[in-house]
């Protein structure tokens, strides 16, 4: 292993933050793309410039296009193509669906829920919804970008709607979008991302239910309902929709994959001393692993980890720049076990081979730091 961990770490990084973002895939415009590296392009949109807005033969292409993507992204989240909202990410789609709901309905008694462990993205706006007043709001994840942990967001959608039939239900679905089976039913609201699936940064979307009132937070031009004015990344859009057939076809495939991937590095538990997994539920995503090695800081460790050409975080980017409570705190563990915890996340594109390589590595690292913490 050791001839071989020096073979790979010279030849190549190894990158398991992939729940910070992906890498964006190619896209072809030809037959030929392979679906492990590439994306087929379907949507007839080329090199040449198009405004979707546009009234001339470009123009139209670009519509149709975008027309195309919509109706994707809908049969990916099993949902009409008129209920979807294109932005430029998870956090303007969060924004809307949190605000523009808050806004639209100000004469409504305010009654916000949201976990104090949900993403920035979620709880910056929460705050600002909780000052502005209005709506019942109830804000869930799929899947938690710290743990993983699993969210059944119908399940959960509809006993909140026993309980209150005027609940409006928001998912950030940004973690779970075309890795996790989702069923919207009770769902008023969900928000995805393009970077999180190999799709490209600065494109998302919103599921809007139809009926719903939301204030647009952006006004102009009047693109995508009414609700996000600006021209649409055409570009982008239809790149993150290629994404999304691609990975929803093949989620169980993945899902296999990473599964390897994730239980080789779950063994660590069994094979260091006082190494802890980390989650709440019984359901937990195969694209995340949470693990503290206690007595190492967790920064300390995605370090050293960097140093040797393999990238893996503390959490959530957002919120890394941030000096509040830590997640894994807000969840109930320990100030110690949350210091020393480090989050693995995964793609389809990631190996096996990689994951033993990182093992290894760890194992090495962190018994060589508290040898020398003993010491010290």
């Amino acid at each position: 292993m050791s001839e071989k961990l020096n073979k790979a770490s010279a030849a190549r990084h190894i990158y398991f933050d992939n729940a910070a973002t992906t890498a964006s895939l190619p896209f072809t415009t030809d037959n030929e793309g392979s679906r492990r590296h590439s994306h087929h392009n379907p949507y007839g949109v080329g090199t040449l410039p198009g405004n979707a807005s546009s009234a001339h033969g470009l123009g139209v292409r670009a519509e149709r296009a975008l027309g195309a993507a919509r109706g994707d992204i809908a049969r990916v989240l099993g949902c009409g193509a008129g209920e979807i909202v294109f932005t430029s990410g998870g956090t303007e789609s969060n924004n809307l669906a949190i605000l523009g709901f808050v806004m639209a309905n100000k004469r409504r008694n305010l009654e916000i829920f949201a976990e104090a462990w949900e993403h920035p993205s979620v709880l910056e706006p929460v705050r600002a919804a909780r000052e502005l007043g209005g709506g019942r709001l109830v804000c869930l994840s799929h899947v938690s970008h710290e743990t993983g942990d699993v969210c059944d967001v119908s399940k959960v959608a509809l006993a909140a709607k026993r309980d209150n039939p005027d609940a409006v239900v928001f998912v950030d679905g940004v973690q779970g979008f075309c890795k996790e089976r989702v069923n919207l039913d009770g769902v008023d609201l969900y928000s995805f991302s393009g970077h999180k699936i190999h799709g490209g940064s600065g494109v998302g979307g919103l599921f809007v239910r139809k009926g719903l009132r939301l204030m647009p937070m952006m006004l102009g031009g009047g693109q995508e309902g009414g609700l996000r004015a600006g021209t649409e990344n055409v570009g982008g859009i239809v790149q993150m929709a290629a994404a999304a057939r691609e990975l929803s076809a093949a989620r169980d495939e993945y899902a296999v994959r990473v599964s390897e991937i994730k239980v080789i590095l779950m063994k660590l538990f069994d094979e260091l001393p006082d190494c802890f997994v980390n989650f709440m539920g019984e359901e937990v995503s195969p694209y995340i692993l949470n693990m503290s090695f206690m007595g190492i800081k967790g920064e300390t460790l995605v370090h050293i980890l960097s140093e040797k050409g393999i990238y893996a975080s503390m959490g959530a980017a957002c919120r890394s720049r941030t000096k509040k409570k830590s997640v894994l705190e807000e969840m109930g563990f320990s100030a110690e076990r949350a210091q020393s915890a480090v989050r693995f996340s995964f793609s389809h594109l990631n190996t096996v081979e990689e994951a033993e390589i990182v093992a290894e590595v760890i194992k090495k690292s962190v018994a060589e730091m508290r040898r020398v913490l003993r010491r010290a």
